[in-house]
């Protein structure tokens, strides 16, 4: 496969990462992934997201007449939940993977089917990979320049990469979030710089010293020892010569510092989709909602970037003759349940309306189960009614 005759898709050049995308303000930063990663907002979002879905259990599902089944056989359960290769663990995997998608907009996965049914998964830098499209049919052309992982290198079609992509204009590339945003990451590293150097000169911008005579070099070089003696003494400077001291400095409420990073925080929360309190941005926070945000940071932060990577290995991972009938969770459950008197509830109206039985409910707490609780169970003035009107014996249901 070539590029000649399609399109080649590859990364923004590092050169020309800080002029695109930042709509033309310039804060005088540069912005690329490593700069934002330095902006502890940004660290703090992508290491939040990352570490989350990282760490939900995980699993490949059959398709039963009895529901869904854990498919601990089929080789996809191996790489997705035990060990994705032989040098990765899957929670430091599926950190780099969701790291990438949130840093540079693409999770690029090499495929390796080998000859014994296992399969091995390949997590890839997308600065490696550029894509290719070449007259409607996809693929991924990999250079690493590391020689450990140069057995990689090569023109990959689509059934060989798992490719997940954060958010798309073309549906070939997903768009690379830090370059999009600079101009609101540019910002916020922009005043951690300033206030970096307003700290630095003690919390305000110096006055200056006037005086109505004219001081010769004598009287000039004797004076100033004698005042930033004094000042380097945190000591009150006694002022010669009829020199006068004017303050033209100012606080940091004054300049709105603390406002500003404020909103730098916020604007970083609305990229990555991540409640601000989180980022322990605590301003508009209580009690009473804190709950509520973590409930909206697994249903929409979390749940839509599981979703896009279920998809992509359903669809690469199986068979065609598998599809449908075998499917890859990111279970959520844990992080949406609420506190323990929600669960509680939850659990109790599950048991007595017979849906769910005392041990599921065990097993959701992480509790091992308990003999005799496997059946569903049903309140005994419960009863179904017939056509007549009236209750029907249970032994007339079976």
């Amino acid at each position: 496969m070539s590029a000649v005759r399609g399109w080649s898709l590859g990364a923004i050049p590092k050169d020309l990462s800080q002029f695109v995308g930042n709509n033309g303000i310039d804060f005088g930063v540069s912005v690329n992934e490593d700069a934002a990663l330095r902006f502890t907002a940004v660290y703090a979002a992508i290491k939040l997201l990352s570490e989350n879905i990282a760490a939900l259990p995980k699993s490949v599902k059959r398709s039963t007449d009895k529901g869904f089944e854990d498919a601990k056989n089929h080789p996809a359960w191996q790489a997705i939940c035990v060990a994705p290769n032989d040098y990765a663990d899957p929670f430091s995997f599926w950190f780099k993977n969701v790291a990438s998608l949130l840093g540079k907009g693409n999770i690029y996965i090499a495929i390796d089917r080998r000859a014994d049914g296992t399969i091995q998964l390949h997590a890839l830098d997308p600065d490696w990979v550029v894509v290719l499209f070449v007259d409607g049919v996809k693929g991924y052309k990999v250079n690493c320049p590391l020689p450990a992982f140069q057995f990689l290198n090569r023109v990959y079609l689509e059934w060989e990469m798992i490719h997940v992509m954060l958010f798309t204009r073309d549906g070939l590339t997903g768009i690379d979030p830090i370059t999009y945003n600079a101009a609101a990451i540019g910002r916020g590293i922009a005043t951690n710089k300033f206030s970096g150097e307003f700290y630095k000169r003690g919390g305000q911008i110096k006055g200056v010293l006037e005086t109505e005579q004219g001081l010769g070099d004598d009287q000039y070089e004797k004076f100033l020892q004698h005042y930033q003696k004094a000042a380097g003494n945190f000591e009150t400077p006694i002022l010669e010569y009829g020199i006068k001291y004017k303050e033209i400095g100012i606080s940091p409420i004054a300049a709105q510092l603390i406002q500003t990073e404020t909103l730098s925080i916020d604007d970083i929360a609305r990229i990555f989709c991540v409640p601000p309190h989180l980022l322990a941005e605590l301003s508009h926070a209580t009690f009473s909602n804190i709950e509520q945000q973590n409930i909206f940071f697994g249903e929409f932060s979390l749940r839509p970037l599981c979703k896009r990577i279920e998809v992509q290995l359903e669809r690469k991972l199986f068979a065609d003759d598998e599809v449908g009938e075998y499917s890859v969770k990111f279970d959520l459950r844990g992080l949406m349940r609420g506190d323990s008197k929600t669960r509680a509830e939850y659990y109790r109206t599950g048991i007595d309306a017979g849906w769910m039985t005392p041990n599921e409910a065990r097993s959701m707490e992480g509790m091992v189960k308990l003999e005799g609780l496997d059946s569903p169970r049903m309140p005994l003035n419960y009863a179904i009614i017939g056509e007549d009107g009236q209750p029907v014996p249970i032994e007339n249901t079976k």
